[in-house]
């Protein structure tokens, strides 16, 4: 593998040659953006949020693997577009190969609604986070700042076309095989070229995909996460993993037992917070301390996702059941179950 500040190359074993680009696609949060060139193929597994620097980023990445590789090939002329998922860091630029390249879209099915009527699905999920905050314990200035942020975030896509709508082991473009695996979001896949495993967000090298109740967004949640991260595990004849975000791994199987171990310590924790009752911003707190702006909506969901997977199983319950049965929508306390 050789590397530069913007750019890595890696050779598969059947000689594809796929290329990383590492891009601000937000203020100060980074992506890993993979072209991969296979014969006459070219493939681009993701592309970034759609923002002015996000998109001279990927602009300025395609230009140095030029410069440096000495290949020929433009953004406007790749063929294949691959989302590995609907979070917009990844999908947001997408509408530039739709309206101004002949590139072929491919997206999951479980993630093609966002993308093909995305207007609509920003209005839903709006209103299932105010639900979520409001139960979680949220203060109502609060709960319309984060609201607001949420919907601002995302208001500069527009709906797009999808060309393919992907499936489970589905072989694509030169025998890709598509690897679904929800939970971080209900439409990810990781992408398996010969011996490499593009992973997305589904495993990283050094944090822990984020996580949040499937009762926000189906196919989301703890459970389903650890479930597809036992799936990858179990996928075949790979050598190199290539994440979606920070460094390559390259042992994949540790680093799944790794982010596992870290949740079943956090559920740990949160029952040990329910040992008295505690509302999820109460135990968000606990577990993260006080956060502002944005990232205090990803504390919650995060303790969200782990307070939804106990409380499936049994491990917690309603500590104020009689008031959540009077109540429209009440702030619910949670505790432990005694055994």
């Amino acid at each position: 593998m050789a590397s530069d500040a913007t750019v890595t190359r890696h050779l598969t074993r059947g000689g594809v040659r796929i290329y990383g680009f590492r891009v601000e696609t937000f203020p100060n949060h980074f992506n890993n953006i993979y072209l991969i060139l296979d014969g006459p193929r070219s493939t681009l597994f993701d592309v970034g949020s759609g923002l002015p620097d996000s998109n001279a980023g990927l602009d300025a990445a395609m230009h140095a693997m030029r410069e440096r590789y000495g290949e020929s090939i433009r953004l406007e002329q790749v063929q294949h577009v691959v989302i590995s998922h609907s979070h917009m860091d990844h999908f947001g630029h997408v509408g530039y190969f739709v309206h101004r390249t002949e590139a072929q879209v491919y997206v999951h099915e479980l993630d093609a609604r966002v993308l093909q009527n995305f207007e609509e699905r920003i209005v839903l999920a709006s209103k299932d986070l105010r639900v979520f905050m409001e139960r979680a314990g949220l203060k109502p200035q609060a709960r319309a700042d984060l609201e607001e942020m949420y919907r601002l975030s995302k208001s500069f896509f527009k709906s797009i076309r999808v060309d393919r709508i992907l499936k489970d082991r589905e072989r694509i473009i030169n025998g890709y095989v598509v690897h679904h695996a929800p939970g971080h979001c209900p439409g990810q896949i990781c992408l398996q070229v010969d011996d490499a495993l593009l992973t997305a967000d589904h495993v990283l090298s050094r944090i822990t995909p984020h996580q949040s109740p499937a009762s926000i967004t189906p196919f989301c949640g703890l459970e389903l996460y650890l479930a597809s991260l036992e799936k990858m595990r179990q996928v075949s004849g790979v050598s190199l993993a290539l994440p979606g975000h920070e460094a390559v791994i390259p042992d994949l199987a540790p680093r799944i037992d790794a982010i596992a171990a870290h949740h079943q310590r956090r559920l740990g924790q949160v029952l040990d917070i329910c040992r008295r009752p505690s509302t999820l911003v109460d135990i968000s707190k606990a577990l993260f301390g006080e956060r502002g702006g944005y990232t205090r909506l990803l504390a919650l969901e995060e303790a969200g996702a782990h307070v939804e997977y106990l409380f499936q199983r049994g491990e917690l319950g309603i500590a104020n059941l009689e008031q959540v049965a009077s109540e429209s929508n009440p702030v619910i306390y949670y505790e432990m179950r005694k055994p």
